[in-house]
């Protein structure tokens, strides 16, 4: 701490010397604050089996200075403490947990993190930003529940030809955010959660259904390698980490981007789409295409970390004694998975529909960062990461303005997903046959933002979830409110 201490003073002095007294004075007053205040607050009288109780109020707390010849420093503190409504006792209802565990720390306990912690650097329309950040790009935004998922690393944002931004990055460690235990067991069902938004870096508590009492798993409040948030300690891994380059077009109508991530020594991936707005009468018609391919790279196939990974993958029962796991590295450690997708959106006075397909026919997405692009993904599911998948998504949205109630809306959404996944035996190692898996969901969402109080919304959703494979239903009703500032 003394040491820490030091460091920050020295800090202080040689930038003070720097840019001198009175400048570094005009910077701190040019200043400004920002962040949200957030709750989340599940009903345990209208949720069911998995995630039926939680409570949650935290948010962010983000200064930057004002500039200094280009210069800014930044930092955020993010924060997340249980309301005390959160039932207690629900960790050893019916044997198992039934606590949220994607609102709370690594010990179900609250906590707070330094997430941010960078300076940045602006000059024409090019922005440099080195240290602690949000990074916000289709493979690595989440959805957020209090805290995002965060990232370390240095990213450049150029904007020097009309119509174009370039971005380039390179990522050497993430912090995984509240959300991580929603996705790694949730969304994963802790199968296919290297698919549904975590890598392996992200270790969900457990919690004995009998006491009750928890052993701290890890990933949320520490930065960690990029390598180790990926595929865990046990791959023994050490890369560069994840170089990302992506150009995107926007003029008029029309929208356009293609990112690629270079996971060093590990795997390469790349995603693109596109969007095209029209006019067709009384309706404002949106079209969308969407492809991600994925390819291991270097000598990952003959690493430890294909090893350990292939591993995973037969270590997960049905109750017959048989996985349904489709492996997502073949057997000899290369990796080759590809979606593609299309979605058209249609705006109709104060209503919205749409309708989206996704198609994998090949092996699982590695989907380790928190991002989740694919059309089909709902709340709780993102099954069209997985393998031999089939995916659609119905919508309907609905604008109470003209009623009014304006910033009142009413939206739902219906998601079948098709998958065929190979089955395993414990004992020989090896695929036996195939069987098919169908997962399902509906979402209701009334969403209201105040439109005499900037930055003020709630949020009340209600899930239902079935898999009639693996015999499981979920249901799930919360409340979000949440003060932007």
């Amino acid at each position: 701490m003394l040491k820490k201490t030091a460091i920050l003073s020295l800090s202080a002095v040689l930038a003070s010397q720097l840019m001198g007294a009175d400048d570094l004075s005009e910077m701190i007053k040019e200043g400004k604050a920002g962040g949200y205040i957030r709750m989340h607050h599940i009903e345990p009288a209208f949720s069911d089996t998995i995630a039926a109780t939680g409570s949650v109020i935290g948010g962010k707390l983000k200064y930057q200075t004002g500039a200094w010849n280009g210069l800014r420093f930044g930092a955020a503190m993010y924060t997340t403490h249980d309301t005390g409504l959160t039932k207690e006792d629900y960790r050893t209802r019916d044997g198992y947990s039934q606590q949220a565990q994607g609102l709370h720390g690594d010990d179900l306990g609250s906590y707070s993190t330094l997430g941010e912690a960078y300076l940045n650097y602006k000059f024409s329309n090019t922005d440099l930003t080195h240290g602690r950040q949000e990074f916000k790009t289709p493979m690595t935004e989440n959805a957020v529940t209090i805290i995002p998922n965060l990232f370390q690393g240095t990213v450049v944002s150029m904007k020097e030809i009309k119509d174009f931004t370039v971005t380039a990055a390179h990522i050497t460690g993430m912090q995984y955010g509240t959300r991580a235990a929603t996705d790694a067991g949730l969304i994963g069902d802790g199968v296919y959660s290297i698919t549904a938004g975590t890598g392996y870096g992200f270790v969900s508590p457990v919690v004995s259904g009998t006491t009750g009492a928890i052993t701290t798993g890890s990933g949320k409040e520490a930065f960690q390698d990029m390598s180790i948030a990926t595929f865990g300690t046990s791959a023994g891994m050490d890369t560069a980490g994840v170089t990302a380059l992506a150009v995107e077009y926007a003029h008029g109508d029309l929208k356009a981007r293609v990112w690629d991530y270079y996971a060093h020594e590990m795997y390469n991936t790349i995603y693109g789409d596109l969007e095209y707005k029209m006019n067709a009468g009384p309706a404002k018609i949106t079209l969308g295409a969407q492809i991600l391919k994925q390819d291991d790279v270097g000598d990952f196939a003959t690493s430890i970390g294909a090893t350990t990974e292939i591993d995973k993958l037969r270590t997960v029962t049905t109750p017959a004694g048989a996985t349904i796991y489709k492996t997502k590295i073949s057997a000899d450690g290369s990796i080759d998975a590809m979606a593609w997708g299309a979605q058209v959106k249609a705006d109709i006075g104060n209503f919205a529909l749409s309708a989206a397909y996704n198609q994998n026919n090949d092996g699982h997405i590695i989907n380790a960062w928190g991002g989740d692009p694919l059309y089909t993904s709902t709340i709780f599911s993102r099954n069209a990461y997985r393998a031999d998948t089939t995916a659609y998504k119905l919508g309907a949205e609905y604008s109470f303005k003209d009623l009014g109630a304006p910033g009142l809306k009413f939206i739902v959404n219906h998601a079948a997903y098709d998958t065929d996944v190979q089955t395993w035996t414990t004992d020989t190692l090896a695929p036996t046959g195939m069987m098919n898996e169908k997962n399902d969901e509906q979402d209701y969402i009334l969403h209201y933002v105040v439109p005499s109080v900037k930055g003020l919304w709630f949020r009340l959703f209600h899930v239902e979830r079935t898999n009639d494979t693996r015999n499981y239903d979920q249901s799930h009703t919360r409340l979000i409110a949440n003060l932007s500032f």
